[in-house]
C-alpha cells in the first residue's frame, strides 16, 4: 500500500507540463491561460508574457467589433 501512495504524489499534474499546456493555449485558450497560471514549472516572465498577448489580442478585437457598429 506504501507503494501506491508514493506513485501518486509523484504524479505530475497536467498544467505542470509545458507542452501540454501549449497545445491547450492553441486549441482550447481559456483552459490553456488556467493552465498557465496554476504551473509552477513554467517561469513568471512568460506567464506575464503570455497574458499580455492575449490581452493585446482581446483589445484588438473588442475594438475592431466597436468599430464595425
Amino acid at each position: 500500500m506504501a507503494k501506491t501512495s508514493s506513485a501518486l504524489k509523484t504524479k505530475q499534474k497536467w498544467y505542470d507540463d509545458a507542452q501540454m499546456v501549449c497545445t491547450l493555449l492553441l486549441f482550447w485558450p481559456p483552459v490553456g491561460l488556467y493552465g498557465i497560471y496554476k504551473s509552477g514549472t513554467i517561469p513568471t516572465s512568460w506567464k506575464y508574457f503570455i497574458y499580455c498577448i492575449f490581452l493585446v489580442i482581446g483589445i484588438l478585437l473588442l475594438l475592431e467589433i466597436l468599430r464595425l457598429r
